[in-house]
């Protein structure tokens, strides 16, 4: 068979799979919380979307309960009729103004725990989840792309693990669990749509190498759905609307006088114009080529996940014992 032809095999039987296990039209983004100084709460947009196979808009009933860590929120989403999961103002019922977060008090009835926690949003027997992750206000944040930088390509990287195939970048695992080992906060970024959120998570975290797995992290997708999502990054080969929209939601909720963002890795320069866009310096702006080999600042020399892994403390210096407790706290 030729290489086209293997790759096609590969991405039907890909397409197979997610079409017999999951729901590829419904799905919703991981959150982020953070604390601020004052003891407050903010949190990024909920994205919640519910597909049409999955019988849920033929439903009368269009709420769609929440719940956190096996515990019923205090609150429910309603569901339009693209199937898209909203909140209404209390105060504003009979005009239907919808909101995409919740107000600190409601965040807070919801008992966060210091990092990860469940999220599961139920409509007409109908399931989608998330993870919502309570960060401090001191946070800092490596970002990392998906596709081509975890995985091997931009394409295949999607297909190969439902195939049971590894197309993951050598030595990332490593190199991103000694991050997290220093007290660093990780944010999986990728431009694929909301729709495959779940796939995107599953394969994250399900990836071992020689024993190592991914640190956990928010993964934070398009909300979009599945046909703009490509429409945006194959026809106008622009993810980067998309990405730096995210990260400026993301920091708007850190105070104004700092950034939380300390280092980004991508494949692509679109990756590299949003780490900049959102002021990351130019030497914690790590570009894989397509050989799997890392560039820094665009210089000449290259090296490689596992030699990048061996300097990691110069690179990504160990947090004071003072952080270090805390962010330990954040993982617990």
């Amino acid at each position: 068979m030729s290489a086209m032809g293997r790759i096609g095999s590969y991405i039907g039987r890909g397409v197979r799979s997610v079409s017999g296990t999951l729901n590829p039209f419904g799905g919703a983004v991981d959150i982020i919380v953070v604390r601020q100084p004052d003891g407050s709460l903010k949190s990024t947009p909920w994205y919640v979307r519910f597909g049409k196979i999955q019988g849920v808009l033929k439903a009368r009933e269009n709420a769609v309960n929440v719940s956190v860590n096996g515990v019923e929120a205090g609150f429910r989403m309603n569901l339009d009729t693209r199937g898209q999961a909203y909140f209404l103002r209390e105060r504003d019922m009979e005009n239907g103004y919808s909101l995409t977060t919740r107000t600190s008090e409601q965040l807070a009835t919801l008992n966060l725990k210091e990092g990860k926690n469940v999220v599961v949003f139920t409509c007409s027997k109908q399931q989608v989840d998330a993870r919502i992750y309570l960060w401090r206000w001191d946070a800092n944040i490596v970002i990392s792309d998906v596709d081509g930088t975890i995985t091997r390509s931009d394409v295949l990287g999607q297909f190969m693990p439902l195939v049971g195939r590894d197309w993951s970048q050598t030595g990332v695992a490593h190199l991103l669990s000694a991050i997290k080992e220093n007290g660093y906060q990780l944010l999986f970024l990728s431009a694929r749509s909301i729709s495959q959120a779940y796939l995107t998570r599953q394969f994250l975290f399900n990836l071992m190498q020689d024993g190592k797995g991914l640190p956990e992290g928010p993964v934070v997708t398009s909300p979009d759905g599945l046909f703009l999502s490509l429409y945006r990054e194959v026809v106008k080969r622009a993810p980067q609307e998309f990405k730096i929209a995210c990260l400026q939601e993301i920091k708007a909720l850190f105070p104004y006088n700092r950034n939380p963002f300390y280092a980004g890795f991508g494949n692509r320069d679109t990756d590299e114009i949003c780490y900049l866009k959102v002021e990351i310096p130019e030497a914690k702006i790590f570009t894989i080529n397509s050989k799997g080999q890392i560039v820094l600042k665009r210089n000449t020399d290259t090296m490689s996940y596992s030699c990048l892994h061996g300097c990691v403390n110069d690179l990504f210096p160990p947090m004071s014992s003072v952080s270090r407790c805390s962010l330990r706290r954040l993982t617990m």
